[in-house]
């Protein structure tokens, strides 16, 4: 920590100290005429680093990428086209509960109190407009004060931890300097909470539904990655012989190489054997499931009347709610009922190991995307970050198994195109020894570009997959395959990152046939000691599996006015 006396602190320092203790070691964003006293004391702090991006929307991405590998993230921003221009993807973060702390820093307490006409402002004086804004796409919000720091500070990073949503300090130009008392203690990390008859209710709902049950099963959403619950529900299978599968929120939770994971459930989409084990269950367990469009909300054939619920603050039995209920203590008391399961399941067949996931080195046929990804899959290895953009990548990715302790990092309910990049930057500033595996559209990629420059400039060694399609071969699928508005320039996508730095070498591959690929993918299965980049020509009418359904029910589901069939799920999903 910077010089103080151990008795009194600085408002900026205190607010490093409380993110430190919850574990942030780096904030990201850019500089604004706003924030630099406040960044003078990043650069002061020890044991946090200012890392700085391109835009603010890369900033905002990023650091939703480092949350899911570090648990939690910070970054900061200006006041007004700064701050504005996150708000993307704070809205992706709270849609898919990612904690990340947003700084902004704005106008003195005296301008603000004078309404004084300032730049980045509409010049009418109201500065609380920005912070109305911030409101709907944060859980927790405060401008900071001498006075009131020690409280908000701590309240605020408390609602970010224990609901895993983003929040919003305001931290005005002259306070960050201001002094303040030092707190007696670390800054704790909140439990969560539930009440023991609430509790006990949920207990005994749960045994009187579970009472007779032979083909349980359990479907895991993105909130036990979120909370921590790994391991507590991998002993819940193993102990108790259930079969598993995820949601794509959740991918990255579950051991895919284990025999209790089924694969991935996406309502009327999923392979057969995934439906016959999670539609077949006479008990379905839901732990911080999600349901939306695009995961199976209007197709899913699910009756509510034998789902258990495991949410954030509440749980479910048949429809009936439960709160409050904290996650860990629900999923505790369900382990010590649940019975064994003494029936075996339908199972997967690992693309992987078929035949199309041996290339032929002297093959001269062009790479299909049925050829590609499990071709692809075999060069994952255990602990791998896997980042599949938005669009073809997720269908993709999705088609395969991946390795013992690899993670999966995807935005699929917000659904913004160029997440991946930037949240691939900062998955690695979070897990410095471990290989980032980025699969990225040609389309996407335009979007957030830069990011890659800050990846080579900080000597981060991603392998970037590039899938060129000409266009945006996702939207394609749903309406307009032939449409110009769906193609976009051919950028040599292979020879952007020596653009980006002068002296750092990288790895560059175009690809276009099998035997290509093949070759490439060879000296792909370590570790790459620079940036590699393959850019992978496929045709643009290719779909990946599953795309083709997916692309006709998005349609009819955007496009027409009442649905063909009535789902079993309510429209909001399940309770809770």
């Amino acid at each position: 920590m910077s010089k103080s006396s151990p008795a009194a602190t600085t408002v900026g320092e205190l607010l490093l100290s409380r993110l430190a203790d919850l574990g942030v070691r780096h904030v990201f964003g850019l500089p604004g005429d706003y924030t630099m006293e406040f960044l003078d004391q990043i650069e002061a702090y020890d044991g946090i680093d200012w890392v700085g991006s391109c835009n603010e929307v890369n900033a905002a991405y990023t650091a939703d990428g480092y949350a899911r590998l570090a648990g939690i993230a910070a970054m900061v921003t200006t006041f007004g086209p700064g701050e504005l221009s996150v708000v993307n993807g704070l809205a992706g973060a709270m849609a898919e509960s990612v904690p990340i702390v947003s700084i902004v820093g704005g106008p003195t307490t005296e301008i603000m109190a004078r309404r004084a006409a300032m730049h980045h402002s509409l010049g009418d004086g109201d500065f609380d407009r920005w912070v109305r804004v911030a409101r709907e796409v944060t859980v927790a919000q405060a401008t900071l004060t001498a006075n009131n720091a020690a409280a908000e500070i701590d309240r605020v990073l408390g609602e970010c931890w224990t609901q895993r949503r983003p929040v919003y300090l305001r931290l005005p130009g002259d306070v960050a300097h201001q002094p303040v008392a030092m707190p007696a203690g670390r800054f704790a990390r909140p439990a969560s909470t539930g009440t023991p008859d609430q509790l006990d209710a949920f207990e005994n709902a749960a045994q009187r539904l579970l009472a007779g049950a032979v083909c349980p099963a359990l479907l895991v959403g993105n909130l036990p990655l979120r909370y921590g619950l790994g391991a507590e529900i991998a002993s819940f299978l193993t102990e108790r012989h259930w079969p598993a599968a995820t949601q794509s929120l959740g991918r990255g939770l579950l051991d895919e190489t284990s025999p209790n994971y089924v694969g991935i459930y996406n309502g009327g989409d999923s392979p057969e054997p995934i439906r016959q084990v999670i539609e077949g269950a006479d008990v379905l367990v839901c732990v911080g499931t999600k349901f939306f469009d695009w995961d199976g909300l209007f197709t899913a054939d699910l009756d509510p009347a034998k789902i258990i619920t495991i949410g954030r603050h509440s749980c479910s039995v048949g429809g009936q709610l439960f709160e409050p209920v904290a996650p860990d203590a629900a999923l505790a008391r369900l382990h010590t009922i649940a019975p064994t399961r003494s029936v075996d399941w339908p199972t997967v067949t690992d693309p992987a190991r078929g035949p199309d996931a041996r290339l032929d080195p002297a093959s001269n046929r062009p790479i299909t995307q049925a050829r590609l990804w499990p071709a692809l899959a075999t060069i994952l290895r255990e602990g791998d970050i896997v980042l599949p953009e938005t669009g073809t990548p997720t269908f993709g990715i999705a088609s395969i198994r991946l390795p013992r302790n690899a993670v999966c990092v995807q935005a699929p309910l917000w659904g913004a195109i160029g997440y991946a990049t930037p949240a691939a930057f900062g998955a690695a500033m979070a897990a410095p020894d471990r290989r980032v595996v980025l699969v990225t559209g040609d389309g996407s990629l335009q979007l957030t570009v830069q990011e890659i420059s800050r990846m080579m400039a900080l000597g981060q060694c991603p392998v970037i997959f590039v899938i060129n399609n000409a266009g945006y071969t996702v939207e394609r699928s749903v309406d307009g395959p032939h449409q110009p508005y769906n193609d976009i320039d051919n950028w040599r996508y292979a020879e952007l990152p020596a653009m980006f730095h002068r002296e750092v070498a990288i790895d560059s591959h175009l690809v276009s046939t099998e035997g290509e690929l093949a070759g490439v993918l060879d000296r792909l299965r370590g570790t790459p000691e620079r940036p590699t980049v393959v850019e992978v020509l496929v045709d643009r009418q290719d779909l990946p599996v599953g795309m083709p359904k997916w692309g006709m029910e998005t349609s009819a589901v955007d496009y027409q006015t009442t649905l063909h069939g009535t789902p079993k799920l309510s429209w909001q999903g399940l309770p809770g």
